[in-house]
């Protein structure tokens, strides 16, 4: 059995765990072209079962919503990074959260699942698919604070920063603002 049809397999027994866990979650779905010797470190991350990550959509008792800035990054994503070695999604979640900005969280259901599409930009039928879990939380303990040499900053958001790593972070719900999301507007 090819990488491809190993790794699509991988993210249908991963869809099918989700969907016994948790109740209702969307579903994005994504290409990204890589170039080859990128799409090699995918391939090899798959075949050490290190593929994927998670993430945590986080909020306080107040209804803010817990972001990140990466160094480098002029956008805010929600907490998360990839999976290690053993870890479930779950796992996953909490420790990247933990690591990148000192809280710890409880997840409390399941925001997304994104099924990435990872293509060799010099092959295009060469495909290795990925998870990204995105899980909804709430803090439960921790002040926050930015990894150093990672996280440039780490903020509570009521509604969207101006900039996004990626459009899903200005389409979730903010509940401080009663914002629901830009697609909804």
């Amino acid at each position: 059995m090819s990488v491809s049809e190993r790794s699509e397999t991988a993210v249908h027994s991963s869809l099918q765990r989700f969907e016994k866990k948790y109740n209702g979650f969307e579903i994005v779905e994504k290409t990204w072209e890589h170039p080859p010797d990128q799409y090699r470190r995918i391939v090899e991350r798959f075949e050490h079962e290190t593929l994927g990550g998670a993430g945590v959509w986080l909020t306080n008792d107040a209804g803010e919503v817990l972001l990140v800035r990466n160094e480098g990054d002029t956008g805010w994503s929600d907490p998360g990074g990839k999976r290690e070695v053993g870890e479930t999604y779950e796992e996953t979640a909490r420790r990247e959260v933990r690591e990148e900005t000192g809280l710890k969280c409880e997840l409390t259901g399941l925001c997304e699942v994104h099924i990435i599409q990872n293509q060799n930009a010099e092959d295009e039928r060469a495909v290795v698919f990925e998870v990204i879990a995105i899980f909804h939380g709430k803090q439960v303990g921790g002040n926050p604070h930015p990894r150093e040499g990672e996280i440039a900053d780490v903020g509570w958001f009521s509604t969207p920063p101006q900039e996004v790593l990626y459009r899903e972070v200005k389409e979730r719900p903010y509940p401080a603002s009663g914002y629901t999301g830009e697609q909804n507007q």
